[in-house]
């Protein structure tokens, strides 16, 4: 039977336990800031007409920003501006998320098997949060947002705003466990039968889901912070 473990696995730097998700991190990050800095070299040569990476680079942008207004509403000046203001940010959380997990595809544990690096990402989710309600409608604004539809219910409010980086890093983490959980148990039964196809299928498709939820909580959280 495949063996399954909550816990963090180990990883040591001479006396100091880092924790192999943290190293996986670095790999992520690592590869994307090269990935960057490629892209930054080829915007010097971006023409008006798009083409190749220009195009990509543009549906990629283009769709993040048309994802956060069509959650938060365009209509609205405030709307918008939160718009604006998150889609940068829902974009790196989604792109981060995304390559953490999809990583198990090359036989590495993804980072986001470990609590702690989505209770990370819950937290930076609940900072953009907030710091794009501030931005949008003043620390004035935010509090009296807590007190709609009556000033009684602030108490309840505030309490499920701070609870929400802990749920989206539960979320997070149990799906990302249980989509593992079910792979070993479908290469434990059937090691033949499934193919390396039908499974690098369900790893992608699974880490879509995860991706697109979680960009798509925060936006959630914006709209009912800016009303």
């Amino acid at each position: 039977m495949p063996e399954v473990s909550i816990m963090p696995e180990p990883f040591r730097i001479g006396a100091v336990n880092v924790g192999q998700s943290v190293i996986i991190a670095w790999m992520v990050i690592a590869a994307l800031i090269a990935l960057m800095i490629i892209a930054r070299v080829r915007i010097n040569r971006f023409s008006g007409a798009p083409k190749g990476f220009q195009a990509l680079c543009e549906l990629i942008v283009g769709g993040a920003h048309d994802f956060a207004a069509s959650r938060l509403g365009a209509e609205h000046a405030q709307s918008k501006a939160a718009a604006e203001i998150a889609a940068p940010a829902v974009l790196t959380l989604m792109v981060y998320v995304f390559m953490t997990t999809v990583i198990e595809l090359f036989g590495l544990p993804p980072a986001t098997d470990d609590i702690n690096c989505t209770l990370a990402l819950g937290l930076c989710a609940f900072i953009m949060v907030n710091v794009t309600a501030v931005r949008v409608k003043g620390i004035k604004g935010r509090a009296l947002a807590w007190t709609k539809p009556m000033a009684g219910v602030a108490p309840i409010r505030i309490l499920t705003d701070l609870i929400t980086p802990f749920s989206m890093a539960v979320r997070l983490f149990a799906n990302v466990l249980a989509g593992g959980v079910i792979m070993k148990l479908l290469y434990a039964v059937a090691p033949v039968l499934v193919p390396a196809a039908l499974g690098a299928y369900f790893n992608v498709l699974h880490v879509a889901i995860q991706t697109f939820v979680f960009g798509l909580l925060p936006l959630m959280y914006i709209g009912e912070a800016v009303e």
